[in-house]
């Protein structure tokens, strides 16, 4: 049986998920567990609202209307990462409204703590990362002993 640790079951899961965000080669989930949550939801609500804009669209067909709506153009991911403390989301396609959501995520990432999912604060002191007192505690301690 495979031995799989938490990081490669919550790719797996994502991409079970969302196969067509995640349909070509991307940079994986270069994030701390505390923003799994995040990703989840903001991949959750993305795909919802461009599957909802292919069955509006259907449906303006199928009813003689003659100002069919749109469909949204499939977001696809290129990566998703920490960087200077910040959650990143890229990827290609979508609309405005994707757009905004990701916008929220990614602020949403900001007072996150990267580890834990808890309320946090960014940091400095050599990596800038965002985490809550706890993690920063632990970060502060084994750094302590690394410079040693």
């Amino acid at each position: 049986m495979e031995d799989l640790n938490d990081y490669d079951i919550f790719a797996k899961e994502m991409q079970a998920k969302y196969p067509l965000m995640l349909s070509k080669p991307y940079g994986g989930f270069a994030i701390g567990r505390g923003w799994w949550l995040i990703v989840d939801r903001l991949m959750s609500n993305i795909q919802h609202h461009i599957d909802w804009s292919v069955k509006n669209n259907l449906w303006d067909l199928e009813n003689g209307k003659e100002d069919v709506r749109q469909i949204i153009p499939q977001v696809v991911v290129a990566q998703i990462k920490e960087k200077f403390g910040g959650l990143r989301f890229y990827y290609d396609g979508g609309d405005d409204e994707i757009s905004g959501m990701v916008r929220m995520a990614e602020a949403w990432g900001g007072t996150t703590c990267e580890e834990c999912g808890t309320p946090a604060t960014r940091r400095s002191g050599g990596w800038i990362r965002t985490l809550c007192d706890r993690h920063e505690a632990e970060y502060q301690e084994r750094n302590k002993h690394d410079n040693v």
